[in-house]
């Protein structure tokens, strides 16, 4: 098949599918992403737009389903566990 030529039945096709899961699964996810973007140096303001924005499927989808006011203690608390302190953003 010539590199120009799309074919609708490509086995190598990418597609993305929500999978069912386990109780407490979702809960899991948000905690892992929480603390790896907390541990690069996001502070929460950057960190919530990642669950804010429809774009981020993932995240988006927590927020969704579990709420602002979740994600946001959730931030709080795994700051609080290594002991990251929120870092104030002055503008020039």
């Amino acid at each position: 098949m010539p590199k120009d030529e799309f074919n609708t039945d490509d086995p190598m096709d990418l597609v993305g599918m929500v999978l069912p899961g386990e109780p407490g699964q979702l809960e899991q996810m948000a905690e892992c992403l929480v603390d790896e973007y907390l541990r690069l140096g996001w502070q929460e303001a950057r960190l919530m737009t990642l669950f804010e924005n429809p774009m981020f499927m993932a995240t988006h989808r927590i927020y969704r389903q579990k709420g602002e006011a979740y994600v946001r203690e959730l931030i709080q608390k795994t700051r609080a566990k290594y002991r990251i302190r929120p870092v104030e953003v002055k503008h020039a």
